[in-house]
């Protein structure tokens, strides 16, 4: 399933994104729920210094399935990894497109953790943390990330 999962090298670049046939970027990413499903993980955003949101990235043209992808994601920037367990569905970035930052699709895909490495590809830029579904869903809120928060409502982790 996930290509070379002990590569130290992330993709970059835009080269192989894939896009739906209305111009949106097509991405992918995972909601690691504990197996205790009490939290999820997080990471860092790369842009933002504690501003915390779901591994997710552009689903590739080399990648069979968007939870090839989401797989991918979850080692590149959270060092994550495990098997998907379920499919979440398509979420439509409510944002609104600019110059600067066209329209995504999402692929969202529950994750179970099989290991949490020391090292990964983006440990440099990211940190990674388990957040309660509240602590989630604030941060996600706050951030006005409604993709993140659908996600994490159509996860199951626990809500209490």
């Amino acid at each position: 399933m996930l290509q070379n999962p002990r590569s130290m090298e992330s993709r970059v670049g835009r080269v192989k994104q894939r896009y739906a046939p209305d111009g949106s970027r097509l991405v992918a990413g995972v909601v690691a729920v504990s197996t205790d499903r009490r939290k999820i993980l997080v990471v860092e955003s790369t842009n933002r210094i504690n501003h915390w949101v779901l591994p997710k990235g552009g689903y590739e043209t080399d990648e069979a399935r968007p939870e090839d992808a989401a797989a991918r994601e979850a080692w590149e920037e959270a060092g994550i990894t495990g098997r998907v367990t379920r499919n979440l569905g398509e979420i439509r970035d409510p944002r609104t497109s600019t110059k600067s930052q066209q329209r995504s699709l999402y692929y969202f895909f529950e994750f179970h953790v099989e290991r949490e490495e020391d090292r990964w590809p983006e440990m440099h830029k990211r940190k990674r943390r388990w957040l309660t579904y509240e602590e989630a869903k604030n941060c996600f809120t706050l951030m006005g990330r409604g993709e993140l928060l659908e996600a994490l409502e159509r996860s199951s982790v626990l809500r209490k």
